[in-house]
């Protein structure tokens, strides 16, 4: 692989008017696969020699744009992990809007059917105009907005990345991300859910504020401290809980756990979910799900209120989505379940990392268990479509098979001449790859490549 690296990097210098596109394309659809991967997220030619001469050690490693990785191929298979309320931040994914054409075709399908629904274009809250930004900031918190632009963004990522050609053989939400499961495994059409999810959230939004909280105890231990008025809203992690409920018994609640120096965290909620406080809207939401078509999930999928695989009985159910509303989400329980295949990769499909967080919790208990996530967070500063490619390279990496025909789909890329593998790389078993191109054109921009 040293070898290969090495020669392509001179070659590179020798050919500086090579397009970068057409050299990762040639690299992805002309070589073979072998057990000894190397991939790069870079941007034009100079900066992918650079990268090509570097060593790993002299970068950190959350600035690292090149990675390797050897091991035996092996089947393995995707799990798409569906984030909840709360990760939502204005302008998430928006370079994926401007240049990823399935991304883009999907938010705007999506954000048509739900403007009857909405009274608005849901586009123009997540990605605003520079001088909208407050506004829509301010919008997008509000329960009733922020439930359907979740769907969107998740549901249109999903897509993206089964055209490429990473598809699911299983799926797991948190709360509104089980909707987007749901859909995904044909439960509900795309219409009907996105119906759904606007009612859900209007529902919401129409009840009494109310407040949540995170703490650091597992469940047993947090319902000893609980009141008759709260709940325990969602169990994330063998010792993180989140509790809900009436804003006074939330602050009586923070005192004593205060006393008993117990580590918490208020959540920036406006009412407070899954506790007794969403009782007055599940009749009604009752009703609304059962004017919808629905069928047996054709993906598997872990269900929030069992911790388990959802039953066909169950995903046709207007009562099981109702109580999925009022019951405790829960989470841990379902990656448990999931644990127990470790030959596969849990891949978060939303925004930012909270539920590749939680995975990494459990992830000591299964050590060959990979987990990535697809949107950064809004902290980091990166682009969007790097850490994108960064993510499908790692993909590639640990052996999932990317459709690179479906990839550059609405390109038109060419092969080049590029340095073959020397014999002595070909018993080792190595392999130089590239992937894709990165700004606001892809031709003209990053590309990561796979060595």
């Amino acid at each position: 692989m040293e070898t290969e690296t090495v020669e392509l990097a001179k070659h590179l210098k020798q050919h500086s008017q090579l397009n970068l596109a057409d050299v990762a394309y040639t690299l992805q659809m002309g070589r073979q696969v072998f057990d000894h991967r190397r991939m790069l997220v870079c941007q034009n030619l100079d900066d992918a020699v650079t990268l090509l001469e570097s060593s790993d050690a002299q970068i950190p490693l959350n600035l690292q744009r090149k990675f390797t990785r050897h091991q035996q191929v092996r089947h393995r298979s995707v799990v798409f992990m569906f984030s909840g309320q709360g990760t939502q931040y204005i302008n998430m994914a928006r370079e994926l809007y401007e240049i990823e054409d399935i991304f883009r075709i999907t938010v705007d399908n999506c954000s048509d059917i739900l403007r009857p629904h909405l009274g608005f274009d849901l586009r123009q809250i997540l990605y605003p105009d520079p001088e909208q930004i407050e506004d829509a900031a301010e919008q997008l918190k509000q329960t009733a907005v922020t439930q359907p632009a979740l769907f969107v963004i998740e549901y249109a990522l999903a897509k993206l990345w089964m055209a490429w050609g990473v598809k699911p053989t299983a799926t797991i939400g948190h709360s509104i991300g089980e909707y987007v499961a749901a859909t995904l495994a044909g439960v509900f059409s795309l219409e009907d859910a996105l119906a759904l999810v606007t009612a859900r959230g209007k529902l919401m939004q129409q009840l009494p504020s109310g407040s949540m909280i995170a703490i650091a105890l597992p469940e047993e231990d947090v319902r000893s401290f609980l009141s008759n008025s709260l709940s325990v809203a969602a169990v994330n992690a063998p010792s993180m809980c989140t509790v809900s409920g009436p804003t006074d018994a939330i602050e009586t609640l923070q005192k004593q756990l205060d006393d008993q120096e117990v580590d918490y965290r208020p959540l920036h909620t406006s009412h407070a979910f899954h506790s007794e406080m969403m009782e007055p809207m599940l009749a009604s939401f009752t009703k609304r799900v059962q004017e919808v078509s629905r069928k047996p999930p054709q993906i598997p999928y872990i269900s929030n209120v069992t911790g388990t695989w959802i039953t066909s009985q169950e995903a046709t159910s207007p009562e099981y989505w109702a109580a999925h509303i009022r019951q405790t989400v829960r989470f841990s329980q379902g990656l448990q379940e999931l644990l127990k295949e470790p030959n596969q990769v849990l891949l978060e499909v939303g925004p930012g990392k909270a539920l590749s967080k939680l995975a990494k919790r459990h992830k000591p208990q299964v050590k060959s268990q990979i987990v990535l996530n697809s949107v950064r967070h809004p902290r980091e500063q990166c682009s969007d479509v790097e850490f994108l490619f960064k993510t499908l390279g790692h993909l590639w990496l640990v052996g999932i098979t990317v459709n690179w025909s479906e990839f550059y789909a609405s390109e038109q890329r060419y092969r080049l001449p590029l340095p073959t593998f020397p014999f002595e790389q070909k018993s080792h078993n190595a392999d130089v790859q590239k992937l894709g191109s990165l700004e606001h054109q892809r031709e003209t921009s990053s590309s990561a490549m796979h060595l």
